[in-house]
């Protein structure tokens, strides 16, 4: 988060966002919750096509995050699904149901 508020560094959003998804999966609530809303914002507007993906992401880290009571997540949630499709919610289901947090203790997760 240092990253994204320029709190004793530099402004750098590519670094914050490598960071928020290397704590994402490894299951930390609060950076889901943060890379589903960077997710969301990025889906308003923009191409037609990066927007579906965005949603469909956003959807995915803000339900992870929820399921671990992050503040805020569930509304979130909802907020975000009343702009989707059927078919993107089952594409963000899907995706929520298939993910794995990642050992960080693993070689391949280095």
């Amino acid at each position: 988060m240092i990253y994204t508020h320029n709190q004793n560094m530099d402004r750098d959003d590519a670094t914050a966002k490598m960071w928020l998804r290397k704590a994402a999966h490894q299951g930390d609530a609060g950076a889901q919750y943060h890379l589903g809303m960077r997710h969301h914002r990025a889906s308003i507007g923009g191409q037609p096509r990066d927007a579906v993906e965005s949603r469909v992401e956003a959807f995915k880290w803000l339900h992870l995050a929820a399921a671990q009571g992050y503040k805020g997540s569930v509304a979130a949630c909802e907020f975000v699904t009343l702009g989707m499709t059927r078919e993107e919610v089952t594409d963000g289901n899907h995706r929520r149901a298939a993910f794995v947090v990642v050992n960080q203790n693993r070689p391949e997760a280095q």
